[in-house]
């Protein structure tokens, strides 16, 4: 088994996603499963998803047309959004549809339909205990800033989209930019949004638009933008991105 997954989502078919009660759903790519579930979604224009909550913490990555969150607002190509546990919302699209990344960190992603599925006391209760229920970011709007090396390695600016679970960061990479051999301590997740990378010569070339899945852990690199540079979106599953050169901190796999 691979330690890193390359998904091309340009590969995928549509389908629709089936709902067990017979509910209207939107049309979706069913990318990767597993310690995080990753879809690429498309609503038809006008569609609203009646109040439902997930099991697990949710991520969305718009790319276009717009998506209304009710007593949140509209989100946009820039936008990202980040949806906690067992928190309920009712969602739509707009005039003209949208489309976006949807991951589910810890597993699958089912629709919980309020007047149907009652949120585990559990949940709840952790719900409360974790702040804000839900939180937004437009990633043109943040400042950025070099990410921190103890070791004072040479890094890249990164834009800090969320600093508690789930941890988010978008990061652009010059085009004379190496990071030699590295790990992470937990799964992460890698959206290629501008530009290509290299990730050593094991992968492929990743090009805009691929999805990049890596197990905490495992060693890998250099990574080497392309001749344009490239700008990712990256999430850490389970704790804080960090940066452990495979020179200095033995990595575990």
């Amino acid at each position: 088994m691979n330690n890193w997954n390359h998904i091309r989502p340009r590969n995928f078919e549509w389908e629709y996603f089936e709902d067990k009660h017979g509910r209207e759903t939107s049309k979706v790519k069913k990318l990767i499963t597993g310690e995080q579930y990753i879809w690429e979604a498309s609503l038809r224009p006008g569609y609203v998803a009646e109040s439902h909550w997930h099991p697990y913490d949710i991520v969305q990555i718009f790319l276009e047309g717009e998506f209304i969150a009710k007593d949140e607002g509209s989100f946009y190509p820039g936008d990202v959004r980040w949806v906690k546990a067992g928190h309920s919302s009712v969602e739509e699209a707009g005039m003209d549809g949208s489309r976006f990344f949807l991951i589910a960190l810890g597993g699958d992603i089912p629709l919980m339909w309020d007047d149907l599925y009652e949120t585990p006391t559990d949940l709840l209760k952790q719900l409360k205990e974790r702040g804000s229920p839900v939180g937004s970011a437009n990633v043109n709007k943040i400042t950025a800033e070099l990410f921190y090396d103890p070791h004072n390695r040479p890094t890249q600016p990164v834009k800090n989209i969320c600093n508690e679970s789930p941890w988010i960061i978008e990061t652009t990479f010059a085009p004379d930019y190496i990071a030699d051999e590295h790990w992470h301590k937990n799964n992460t997740l890698y959206f290629i949004m501008d530009g290509e990378m290299e990730f050593g010569q094991e992968e492929p070339l990743y090009k805009t638009g691929d999805i990049r899945v890596v197990n905490g852990g495992y060693s890998y690199g250099p990574e080497k933008p392309g001749k344009e540079g490239v700008t990712f979106i990256l999430i850490s599953n389970g704790g804080p991105v960090d940066l452990n050169w495979s020179d200095i901190d033995t990595p575990p796999i």
